[in-house]
């Protein structure tokens, strides 16, 4: 990648951890703080975390990795220092012909399942969780439909609802859908998009309960992809919802976008989108900037 590329490149993400619980959150509607992961690396991004277990010294987290001259993303998983939130270990899960992403968790016992998206496959897949090796292994097909960020909630009374954007408007139009186990088959509820609006339709991790209500977390791509994440409260019964609030950015390094969030043994994990070059792309981004290149474009047209 050159270096101008480098400098307005936009799409770099990280993982950021702070040890907040849901209740904080809503209580709070903001984030505290948050500490980077910090890793060596310059030539990809990580992005979409989701927390598979904390200990008092590490943090394992499955994350999408996009390596920019070698696409598409595919899933791996990082053991990250709790105290200094520095990259340990890197473990390549599951690679395949097309674009992975999202890989979000279900805990079935003492299996561990992941369904990552993989909509320009045209299906959605489950995968069991081998541990010992550090794979995604056994696919088994949930849903035979191409579906973006789908996520899946259990219900009091067993049976699942999974939340997912379609194909040709993947940001906005979230579809509801519904089976008796997380194993699918889902069939789609209705003819009509349940949340039609682009501020609050995609998923943006897993559902959440505080406080005795539930949660979903969205996407809002109104200004750009994953510009910020919404917090609906949702209602199993109705299949209703209503926003609470919006997450906007706040670090420096990462102030173009936040589109995933998650929880897990009181520890909190979200994404950051910003330039690889902070200042520079800054500066590069600037309407002043955006004045000097309109004016040397004129000159050089003469």
């Amino acid at each position: 990648m050159s270096f101008s590329r480098k400098i307005k490149n936009g799409s770099f993400w990280n993982i950021g951890f702070c040890d907040y619980t849901p209740e904080n959150l809503i209580e709070k509607k903001s984030l505290p703080q948050i500490q980077w992961m910090k890793h060596p690396y310059k030539d990809r991004f990580f992005a979409d975390p989701f927390i598979l277990k904390v200990t008092e010294s590490e943090i394992v987290v499955f994350v999408e990795e996009y390596v920019f001259n070698n696409p598409p993303g595919l899933i791996v998983e990082l053991v990250i220092d709790r105290e200094t939130k520095r990259l340990k270990q890197r473990y390549e899960m599951l690679r395949l012909p097309t674009h992975l992403s999202y890989p979000a968790i279900i805990r079935k016992g003492n299996e561990i399942l992941v369904y990552p998206e993989n909509g320009a496959s045209g299906r959605l897949n489950v995968y069991r969780y081998d541990a010992e090796n550090h794979k995604l292994v056994n696919p088994r097909p949930i849903h035979e439909e191409a579906v973006f960020d789908a996520t899946i909630h259990r219900k009091a009374d067993g049976n699942c609802i999974m939340v997912a954007t379609k194909q040709p408007d993947n940001l906005e139009n979230a579809y509801l859908f519904c089976a008796p186990f997380y194993e699918g088959p889902f069939k789609q509820i209705g003819n009509k998009p349940f949340q039609p609006d682009r501020s609050c339709a995609r998923m943006a991790g897993n559902f959440f309960e505080a406080f005795g209500q539930l949660y979903r977390p969205a996407q809002d791509c109104v200004s750009r992809y994953g510009a910020g994440t919404a917090i609906m409260q949702f209602d199993t019964t109705t299949n209703k919802e209503q926003k609470v609030f919006t997450l906007r950015p706040q670090s420096y390094n990462y102030n173009l976008g936040l589109h995933t969030i998650n929880f897990h043994e009181g520890l909190c994990v979200i994404d950051g989108y910003g330039y690889l070059y902070p200042t520079l792309g800054r500066l590069y981004a600037s309407k002043m900037a955006e004045r000097i290149k309109k004016i040397v474009k004129s000159i050089l047209r003469r």
